[in-house]
């Protein structure tokens, strides 16, 4: 059973691992193993040797070749499925069946139907179900969230996400098996930018939507676009393409938030460790003229080289530190240019 970790109100979970895959791999058991609230101590997988190696990386003391094998391991508090989408239903099911707390990788399921089943096992299990969104944690998106409830950039009125990468075809490749993953770029993807926007913004009042395959040979789409209405009259776009290339984060990898008195700007979507860049940007009036320049940064470099138009004076954490252009150490600062004209 969970225990309390002391003097703290998080309690101590004891995780089994159903899935020896790359993303439990080089994320989820470090997490685990780093975190003061949470033991890894199973992990499950069909090939026992490659069960025994990622329990070797990771010293996991218990392995088993099943997930219903896992489940039943009375240390095990709560189990995390980083199976394929096409296991997922049966790996769920497996942990409700165990009375035992789940989180599954997304998208939890291939279809409404199977992910309602999961929804309904765990429900009448009286046990928790979570789907492995990390957008909503991510600090960069935790301050998006900030500045838009408190009008930073005046009223949110628009959203752009573009999460797109190449992915051309590998034999053998799950993802691009409609009966393995349930769909292509929109829900792999995609999934992510709807799930940012309903913590920013809230819920999603209609949508359209157009996928194609049209860079690729396989079932899935590789080209997605969706186009939302969400609480608050936001208006979104995303895009979410396999089809296209491009080795700027800033372009294939990114949220763009307008706002009637300015636009916040952050990249990279796919890093899973806040890792990256925020921009604010508004205008400033100055003997009458809107001066256009970037007012917050955070960024992944530890120095930043600040070059603006119209002489400005830079603060950080708001204190003054000299006028543009400048370059500094700004990790983990809040930076404020502001351009007071020639």
């Amino acid at each position: 059973m969970t225990t309390a970790v002391p003097n703290s109100p998080i309690p101590h979970v004891r995780w089994g691992i159903v899935g020896a895959s790359d993303i439990a791999d080089r994320v989820m058991a470090p997490a685990m193993r780093a975190s003061s609230s949470a033991e890894l101590v199973a992990v499950a997988s069909r090939s026992p040797e490659r069960a025994r190696a990622f329990a070797d990386r990771h010293e996991v003391a218990r392995t088993y070749e099943s997930a219903d094998a896992l489940a039943s391991d009375p240390d095990v508090d709560a189990i995390y499925v980083a199976t394929e989408v096409d296991r997922h239903l049966a790996d769920v099911l497996a942990a409700a069946r165990a009375g035992k707390d789940v989180l599954v990788e997304k998208p939890i399921a291939r279809t409404a139907a199977e992910g309602q089943e999961m929804v309904d096992a765990c429900a009448v299990a009286g046990v928790r179900l979570g789907t492995c969104f990390y957008q909503r944690y991510n600090t960069r998106h935790l301050r998006i969230r900030e500045l838009t409830a408190t009008g930073r950039i005046g009223r949110v009125v628009t959203a752009t996400l573009n999460f797109s990468g190449r992915s051309p075809e590998r034999e053998g490749a799950w993802r691009q098996d409609p009966r393995r993953s349930g769909g292509g770029s929109f829900i792999d993807s995609a999934s992510h930018c709807v799930d940012l926007l309903r913590f920013l913004f809230g819920e999603v009042r209609q949508v359209a939507a157009f996928t194609a395959t049209l860079a690729a040979g396989y079932a899935v789409e590789d080209t997605a676009t969706a186009i939302l209405w969400l609480d608050g009259d936001v208006h979104a776009t995303i895009s979410a393409h396999w089809s296209t290339t491009d080795p700027s984060d800033a372009r294939s990898s990114v949220i763009a938030v307008g706002g009637s008195e300015g636009t916040i700007v952050s990249w990279p979507l796919h890093d899973k460790f806040s890792r990256g860049t925020l921009l604010r940007m508004f205008p400033t009036v100055f003997s009458g003229r809107h001066l256009s320049h970037p007012s917050v940064s955070y960024l992944r470099t530890p120095f930043v080289e600040i070059e603006t138009e119209e002489p400005a004076e830079v603060f950080a954490d708001g204190e003054f530190l000299e006028r543009t252009p400048v370059r500094i150490d700004v990790l983990p600062r809040e930076l404020e240019i502001v351009a007071r004209g020639a």
